[in-house]
């Protein structure tokens, strides 16, 4: 199972950058609904087709492989060559800005412990 609901204060510090979404990217179609940390969908929506570097929240060092791919998904080429640019995949990661809203806004009126198992107190 794949580890999931990673903050920044648990995430793991590496120096190589990865080609994949991590476990819970909020640009994998497989991430949990609402969890984008202190962005709004809007917010992430309006980053990610900017110029504004996105680093991994799981990983402490790369930049978000799921940002990159979804701007291959969308046409977006970052000016800056230097920023990670990967191949489109639209099966792993949204394809479009209205996918992604509905994907981390419908279910906006649970509570993000509703959405989720979390085992019961002993």
């Amino acid at each position: 199972m794949r580890r999931r609901l990673i903050t920044y204060d648990q995430a793991t510090t590496s120096t190589h950058q990865h080609q994949q979404p991590c476990s819970d990217c909020p640009w994998h179609r497989e991430s949990l609904p609402g969890w984008l940390g202190s962005l709004t969908p809007d917010q992430w929506i309006r980053d990610v087709h900017g110029e504004v570097l996105i680093l991994c929240h799981a990983v402490i060092g790369p930049e978000c492989a799921g940002a990159a791919i979804y701007r291959a998904n969308v046409g977006k080429r970052p000016r800056d060559p230097k920023r990670l640019m990967l191949p489109p995949d639209r099966a792993t990661v949204f394809a479009t800005p209205l996918e992604f809203r509905q994907h981390h806004e419908d279910n906006r009126d649970q509570t993000l412990q509703s959405r989720i198992s979390l085992p019961e107190p002993e």
